[in-house]
């Protein structure tokens, strides 16, 4: 049994999308959702900054803490996307 497994332990991965079928659409439809969310992003923070702007100069402080939050989250947003493609193949490098 011992054998069998260290049979499987011995096993190599070279990851390459040569050959793929549809790697270029794939990598397409990557390149889009990483736009998508920074356009998502971008509108969360400008939202934000409008809504805390005219919710704490109206008076409506529990307005401004959710634009805040809108605001912070569209920055959280932009860069988790942009970090994403970066810390995917770091942890990949990392554990091969």
């Amino acid at each position: 049994m011992s054998s069998f497994i260290g049979l499987l332990a011995q096993v190599d991965v070279d990851a390459s999308s040569d050959g793929l079928p549809g790697a270029d659409l794939i990598q397409q439809l990557l390149n889009w959702a990483q736009m998508i969310a920074l356009w998502a992003s971008l509108g969360s923070i400008l939202l934000g900054a409008a809504m805390y702007g005219l919710a704490r100069e109206g008076g409506s402080y529990g307005a401004a803490s959710k634009g805040k939050s809108f605001a912070l989250g569209g920055v959280v947003g932009a860069i988790l996307a942009g970090l994403a493609p970066s810390a995917v193949n770091l942890l990949f490098e990392a554990a091969g």
